[in-house]
């Protein structure tokens, strides 16, 4: 891989966590919040840092396809295993998101996605049910299963095992 495809590369993973990190701190903390007017705020800087978040994601995913052509490894099992893995991770958490956010940004009266629409705020659900929705999320299921993942992946990347 060239020197400046690795660069973008490593750009691109901190650019993706950094925006993520909003995202991940929201996670932990709203699942204990109950009042309305914070766990909107969370949602809303969550929400903010989507679009860096995803195009950094897609450079990242770019940079790594190029670097496997620049350096002839795309005849090597550790580089499909990696695109493997870091897709799975990525569909996972967009499952996740769209199961368990976007329900509860809907129940505090906010714009939600409702497949690929971006749908208009409803009235707000009671304070009951958005308890429930705010229980029913896993962050530290979802920060472990990532975090482990991403540590392959890049044990992949760097000992190139296979």
């Amino acid at each position: 891989m060239s020197v400046w495809l690795k660069y973008i590369h490593v750009l691109a993973a901190l650019t993706f966590f950094l925006a993520h990190g909003a995202s991940a701190s929201m996670a932990f903390r709203i699942k204990k919040e109950r009042d309305l007017a914070r766990i909107r705020a969370m949602l809303d800087l969550s929400g903010a840092s989507f679009a860096v978040f995803g195009l950094s994601l897609l450079v990242l995913l770019a940079a790594g396809i190029a670097g496997g052509f620049v350096g002839h490894w795309w005849k090597f099992g550790w580089i499909w295993v990696s695109l493997g893995l870091f897709l799975a991770i990525s569909i996972w958490m967009g499952i996740y998101s769209r199961r368990v956010y976007h329900p509860l940004r809907k129940a505090a009266g906010m714009p939600y996605m409702e497949g690929n629409k971006e749908m208009p705020a409803v009235e707000r659900a009671s304070d009951a049910e958005i308890a429930a929705l705010l229980e029913g999320t896993n962050p530290a299921l979802v920060a472990g299963v990532s975090y482990g993942l991403l540590a392959v992946i890049l044990w992949l990347m760097i000992f190139k095992p296979f």
